[in-house]
């Protein structure tokens, strides 16, 4: 099993987003001491640039090449998401990229079609983001960890499951005394009580669950978090252990 994590947390020309960095960090060494990946193959990208992402999904894409698909991959990204205006496409939000460009952003489409193309026997997405828009004016959300209009969602394909930190036209938000994102914190805390021997099914409901109810209680605000499936997992993704 490989990961691929990236954080993207101090925006040149946009709001930072709090605690992305830590988030990378932390889920990066559950992967080693919870998940038992060996430190090699989990590669870690911090406040990454269009060319660095880039970089990032070429290298796994020699990875799986090499292992001729028999791997399972893993891709964490914590920072801001944008939709595009015109298409409503959805995008990642390198920190060198303002988002008005979407030239420069990794679309979600292009991950997915990325991952796919490794043929791996699974993977697994983990996106601390939100792809609602921006406030005309007044730049990106000042104190949530995106940036409202209602992205076309991309669908997964292929062996993979995508878990995503807020649905349609919401925010994710951050959980700030625990400095993570709220769905992150969610994320970590269920592989520590569980030692990461959990369902991807159970996972998703212990997501869904804590990360909206926590949200009302300290944001006011609704936050669902959502899971994916790729048509062809059907419902056999449930079953799927996470370690």
């Amino acid at each position: 099993t490989f990961a691929v994590i990236i954080g993207n947390e101090n925006y040149e020309r946009v709001t930072k987003v709090k605690y992305a960095l830590n988030d990378a960090k932390v889920f990066a060494s559950y992967c080693k001491k919870t998940l038992g990946l060996p430190k090699e193959n989990i590669r870690v990208y911090r406040d990454a640039t269009f060319g660095t992402m880039l970089s990032a999904l070429d290298d796994i894409k020699s990875i799986a090449s090499a292992f001729e698909g028999d791997l399972n991959v893993i891709f964490y990204y914590a920072g801001h998401g944008v939709p595009s205006e015109s298409d409503k496409a959805a995008y990642l939000l390198p920190v060198d990229a303002s988002g008005q460009n979407t030239e420069v952003c990794l679309s979600t489409k292009r991950l997915y079609d990325t991952l796919d193309g490794l043929h791996a026997k699974r993977v697994l997405v983990f996106m601390d983001a939100c792809f609602s828009g921006a406030q005309r004016g007044d730049g990106m959300l000042a104190s949530a960890r995106g940036v409202a209009l209602k992205v076309k969602q991309d669908a997964p394909k292929g062996n993979m499951v995508v878990f995503s930190a807020a649905t349609g036209d919401e925010t994710a938000y951050p959980y700030k005394e625990k400095g993570h994102g709220l769905f992150t914190y969610y994320l970590l805390k269920k592989l520590q009580d569980t030692k990461g021997n959990v369902s991807l099914g159970e996972l998703s409901e212990y997501l869904a669950d804590n990360v909206k109810r926590q949200s009302v209680v300290i944001n006011r605000k609704v936050q669902t978090p959502s899971t994916i499936p790729s048509a062809s997992m059907a419902s056999a993704w449930r079953d799927i252990k996470l370690k």
